[in-house]
């Protein structure tokens, strides 16, 4: 009898061994609510070391966060500088990955980590009570919580949930909430989906999946270019993976739709983008501000602005007598806009097959004829016109004189309100020797934007080179920004820094210090 009972207990000890060596640390994800609209995974460890936080660049900052939780947690000394010295001490795993999410709607919101020790994180709460940052602990049924000025946070063994109202309701409201998440398994949130699939197989130091479900009602429609109410915002999905490497930063996007609507919208957007030839790459310096272009075809854009029921109603009830289906319908090929931010200059070039168009601009002088020579529309050329107005607020646009010329020139129309630039020659460097200038072609939308040059010229208006290197900080250093859409389902951004010797991060980290 003795024998036998040693043998079960045996067996027990080797099955509750076998258990626990066999968990993999990921359990406090099943918290994750099911219906969330957002969730941003963030690789804690690799952000810490990318960003050179666990070594000689980053004591500085390390001791100064400390000096900072010490002064405003009097008496607690001893645990802040435990917990500097290993993160751990607070009790939180901050080798795994820490989750935010939103729940649909935007209902709720909240922060998961996992707890590697949850007397550590009591002893934390404790002294955190004590300085009357947060309320008393409350034991639950598995679980306990204290309030933090408007947010719930709740922990067990596994899981450290901080849970907010976006409705301001109070802490207190969220329990039943972090109750039900905490005890929920694998199979009932948000591990059981697909989505949290494309988040685990993310590459990125940041990985995000989020869904319009996310936004209320009204924040949608705008977006949706009048789609049928058939549409299931859940299943309008993208994934984003962030990665921090060498003198650059870079956002992996990716489409991940299922609704049919959503697709069939999608294919017929797809048929009025062409692929960029990068016709209008040599028109502009290397140093421009800002340039964007696409390949359309405009007799396809207005089919699908006139699918639109706020756009087609304004359309089709426009006071202006212009034939805009014309207009759109004479432009196939190339378009691209440039200009530089600060001082407000632009130009915009567009492929057409026939100028006579133009013609439609006539019916407005009469209009214009009606306000006194506040607006005036007057012909250069055959092919041109400039447009004077004597007060931007007329037409909601910034108060003062305004002057556009626009026209068709070499079988390009063009729309700007610097006459100089016009089929002006660029003696120099084109933006086809910028070090994006050879992957433009072949996108269906491309933009870039020269940072260093848009900064300096910020620089020159804002004062003296000294002051404006001051403001800066980490910001001279950034040297460009781009965005490749490649087709409707991938696209890529990246932010790059003039010094490509280290991580971005610690560039970052080097300007906070």
């Amino acid at each position: 009898m003795l024998k036998r009972s040693f043998t079960w207990w045996a067996c027990w000890m080797i099955g509750v061994w076998a258990l626990v060596s066999c968990k993999s640390g990921d359990e406090y994800e099943a918290a994750l609510p099911k219906d969330a609209a957002l969730v941003v995974s963030v690789n804690a460890a690799s952000i810490v070391e990318k960003s050179g936080l666990s070594g000689k660049e980053g004591e500085a900052l390390v001791q100064r966060l400390g000096d900072a939780l010490k002064s405003g947690m009097q008496g607690s000394e001893p645990l802040v500088d435990k917990i500097m010295a290993d993160p751990a001490e607070s009790g939180i795993d901050f080798r795994k990955n820490i989750y935010l999410y939103v729940e649909s709607h935007s209902v709720s919101a909240g922060v998961l980590a996992r707890v590697s020790d949850a007397g550590k994180l009591e002893a934390l709460f404790e002294s955190l009570s004590k300085q009357q940052i947060c309320g008393d602990l409350v034991q639950e049924d598995g679980y306990k919580w204290a309030a933090m000025g408007n947010l719930l946070v709740a922990y067990t063994s596994d899981a450290l949930l901080i849970l907010g109202d976006p409705n301001g309701g109070v802490p207190q409201d969220l329990c039943h909430t972090a109750s039900m998440l905490l005890r929920q398994g694998e199979e009932d949130g948000y591990c059981a989906t697909s989505d949290f699939k494309h988040i685990k197989g993310g590459k990125g130091d940041i990985v995000a999946l989020t869904s319009l479900d996310m936004l209320p009602g009204q924040y949608v429609s705008p977006i949706l270019m009048g789609a049928s109410g058939g549409l299931e915002l859940k299943d309008i999905k993208t994934l984003a993976e962030a990665t921090f490497a060498q003198g650059k930063m870079s956002i992996d996007f990716t489409n991940l739709s299922t609704d049919k609507v959503m697709k069939q919208m999608q294919e017929k957007q797809a048929q009025a983008f062409g692929k960029i030839e990068g016709t209008y790459l040599d028109k502009f310096p290397a140093n421009t501000g800002f340039w964007m272009s696409m390949n359309i075809d405009g007799k396809k854009i207005y089919e699908i602005l006139c699918g639109h029921p706020l756009l087609n109603s304004q359309l089709e009830n426009s006071m202006m007598p212009i034939d805009f289906e014309s207009i759109f319908g004479s432009m196939k090929g190339d378009v691209a806009i440039a200009g530089n931010p600060m001082s407000g200059k632009f130009i915009a070039y567009a492929d057409v097959t026939d100028a006579r168009f133009l013609q439609t601009f006539e019916n407005l002088k009469p209009l214009l004829a009606l306000t006194g020579n506040r607006m005036q529309l007057i012909n250069r050329g055959a092919t041109g016109y400039e447009f004077r107005m004597t007060d931007g607020s007329m037409l909601g646009m910034r108060p003062g004189y305004h002057n556009w010329w626009f026209g068709v020139s070499d079988g390009r129309f063009y729309l700007t309100n610097y006459a100089e630039w016009i089929d002006a020659f660029v003696p120099g460097q084109t933006l086809r020797d910028c070090p994006w200038g050879k992957q433009v072609k072949g996108n269906i939308v491309y933009w870039g934007m020269n940072l260093a040059s848009a900064i300096e010229e910020a620089g020159q208006v804002y004062g003296s080179q000294a002051e404006w290197n001051q403001a800066l900080g980490f910001l001279q250093g950034l040297d460009y920004m781009t965005f490749a859409m490649e087709d409707m389902n991938k696209s890529h951004l990246e932010l790059v820094m003039k010094a490509q010797d280290r991580n971005i991060l610690q560039a970052l980290l080097s300007a906070i210090n």
